[in-house]
């Protein structure tokens, strides 16, 4: 009973190709007993036609490279919040998200350079510096700043508030038409925002401003990244984002007086182990991620827009000992609800290819209507893959 409630779970956010790749939904040519396969398998294990006997077990059958790059997107992602309050513990906000920036990017802009990827053209670097001005400079690094104030898990369920607030400045700005499912969600995840936020909760709100700030800002650069000309290497993408961010944001600290004070020295080794974890899951959570947008379809590559308040207030009550309330679990589990019913959304319109990862790591929510043709078409995957079938969507980002 268990699994066929998982099962149908899966089915609801996964296309049949999805299931199939992942081990769920046997592939009937392949699991044929006549197959040329199963009989060679057969043939060399000494046994006799695959239909004589038990079925493989599940578990042999699963993708292992799919599962394995899903778990990383959830831990890379999901604890952020985490790793931000322990480099907060003794480094500046600003600082901090800048020296973050400036690691991960130079790191996954060499690596996939040296591994063959196309380097971006001059062309490429002005809008992939602006959209990393708005996720980074303005999107993580006021995020970040408010998070001194307020629970590491408070503001991974904020984080997840993205999708819903992307799909709102779509409208607004493009008139992107939301599908009624989509607005149930965005109903749904205000809702759940509301119960969080209400008077009572014992949260300063001035934290939670700067955090919600910079979830407008990520999202506004998210809606806009699809009508630039971006890298299509979503390694080669994230890289130059996060570098053109973070030397924007290196000047706001500096400016700003942001090291003014700092001692290298008096730096906490919490403080250090933050931020190594932050530039290691940058790294990481984004190299996986693109894995799955060229592998899956992006309502199973974006999983983790639910799955990251679970990671951080789970982490925030192990690591920290922050207090977790029934009121809390509450409103994460409607904003997740809300979160799901929007990034799981169908529509029947023509499919078109999105940019692999255009904002850091990438959220989606589908919107039907027409949509501006992509000015770069990858050539790494078909566009019914890139675009999951059928569906239409955009890649957010939350990082």
């Amino acid at each position: 009973m268990v699994f066929a409630f998982w099962r149908r779970a899966l089915e609801m956010i996964m296309t049949t190709d999805d299931l199939r790749r992942c081990g769920a939904v046997p592939d009937r040519a392949a699991n044929s007993p006549s197959s040329p396969e199963n009989l060679l398998a057969a043939a060399e294990a000494g046994e006799g036609a695959p239909g004589d006997t038990a079925p493989r077990s599940w578990l042999r059958s699963l993708d292992w490279g799919v599962m394995l790059a899903l778990a990383a997107t959830y831990i890379s992602f999901g604890s952020g919040p985490a790793g931000a309050r322990a480099a907060l513990a003794s480094l500046p906000p600003l600082a901090l998200v800048a020296v973050r920036g400036l690691l991960a990017g130079a790191i996954l802009l060499a690596w996939a350079i040296k591994s063959g990827a196309q380097p971006p053209s001059r062309q490429q670097w002005l809008p992939s510096v602006a959209i990393g001005i708005l996720i980074l400079a303005l999107g993580a690094g006021s995020a970040t700043a408010g998070q001194r104030s307020i629970p590491s898990g408070v503001a991974g369920v904020l984080s997840a508030m993205l999708p819903l607030i992307a799909a709102c400045l779509g409208y607004a700005l493009f008139r992107e038409s939301v599908p009624r499912r989509a607005v149930l969600g965005l109903v749904v995840g205000f809702a759940g925002l509301g119960l969080l936020l209400r008077p009572g909760s014992n949260l300063d709100s001035f934290g939670v401003a700067l955090v919600v700030a910079g979830q407008v800002s990520w999202a506004f650069g998210a809606v806009l990244a699809p009508r630039f000309r971006l890298p299509d290497d979503p390694r080669v993408a994230a890289g130059v984002e996060l570098l053109g961010g973070a030397a924007v944001l290196l000047i706001a600290a500096v400016i700003l007086r942001d090291f003014e004070g700092l001692e290298l020295g008096a730096v906490s080794m919490q403080s250090w182990l933050g931020l190594g974890w932050l530039t290691l899951s940058a790294v990481v959570g984004f190299t996986a991620y693109g894995f799955l947008a060229k592998t899956v379809s992006p309502s199973v590559a974006t999983t983790f827009s639910y799955v990251n308040p679970t990671v951080a207030v789970a982490l925030g009550w192990l690591l920290f000992g922050e207090p977790v309330s029934t009121r809390m679990l509450l409103a994460t589990a409607v904003i997740v609800a809300g979160v799901c019913l929007i990034v799981s959304t169908r529509t029947q319109a023509p499919s078109r290819v999105r940019h692999p990862l255009t904002s850091g790591h990438g959220h989606v929510y589908v919107v039907s209507g027409r949509a501006p043709r992509p000015s770069v078409q990858p050539a790494a995957a078909p566009a019914s893959v890139l675009a999951g079938g059928d569906d239409r969507s955009r890649r957010l980002g939350n990082g």
